[in-house]
């Protein structure tokens, strides 16, 4: 396994899971809500970079609102460890919850540990240190507004400067990123990840929004081509006509 799995795009009765694996097809997610893992669930796998390597992608359905549940990826005879995650509230569950935002982790040459530091000696080590329980339960979402790699089109980034750095935090809880000018528009960026497709269909996963109890997170995508595209102003306008009239949604981040 290459790319440790990471969480997308959560729902109160789904989740997904990813992960690479430099070889094989087979893409299974082991899972239940105890350790035992007692369900079992199979998904689809695609190339990433014209090699071996293959990203998998398992959507579990069926879930239970506001729930940690276990689970384990298998792709052949390869496991990952046990990880947790928890499904997102309605929002008429009037659930409190945590979410962090932070943006611009492309290597830094002078500092090419930092967001490693900022992960595990920080992140991790603050919801560890201030809060009981395990870290699925005490923090709902990762937003990341642009800028995860320096050069998009680079393959080898994506690995080794974005995802091993962040693999205890992306296995336990949902990562949203928006797209940066550093991505490029690349195709690793919208292969990596699975995003909400409810933006302007010709345009998917470039603009999107995704809801956490009674919270409404908005990715836009600002970059040159498309900071004045006439689709997502009027995307964006609609959208938030909708979101004022609707009486569950509290907060708004964009």
């Amino acid at each position: 396994i290459e790319i440790q799995p990471y969480l997308q795009d959560a729902e109160p009765t789904s989740i997904k899971i990813m992960w690479q694996t430099n070889i094989e097809e087979e893409s299974f997610v082991e899972w239940g809500l105890t350790p035992k893992l007692k369900n079992k669930t199979k998904g689809t796998s695609f190339d990433i970079n014209f090699s071996e390597a293959r990203v998998h992608e398992v959507k579990l359905t069926g879930l239970k609102r506001f729930t940690e549940y276990y689970y384990r990826v298998k792709t052949k005879n390869k496991r990952s460890d046990i990880f947790q995650f928890k499904t997102p509230p309605f929002a008429e569950d009037n659930k409190s919850f945590n979410i962090i935002s932070m943006s611009d982790m492309q290597i830094d040459s002078n500092h090419p540990n930092k967001f490693s530091e900022i992960v595990n000696e920080g992140v991790l080590e603050y919801l560890k240190n201030e809060y009981k329980g395990n870290l699925a339960n005490n923090l709902a979402m990762v937003m990341i507004p642009g800028d995860l790699v320096s050069t998009g089109t680079n393959y080898s980034q994506w690995k080794n400067h974005f995802f091993n750095p962040s693999e205890k935090l992306f296995a336990n809880v949902p990562v949203y990123p928006a797209i940066g000018n550093h991505e490029k528009n690349s195709l690793f960026y919208f292969k990596y990840f699975s995003l909400p497709e409810n933006g302007t269909p010709a345009y998917a996963e470039h603009w999107w929004y995704k809801d956490y109890g009674n919270t409404r997170i908005i990715g836009l995508n600002s970059n040159d081509g498309y900071r004045n595209s006439k689709e997502q102003y009027q995307w964006l306008e609609k959208l938030l006509e909708d979101t004022a009239k609707n009486e569950d949604i509290d907060f708004v981040f964009a």
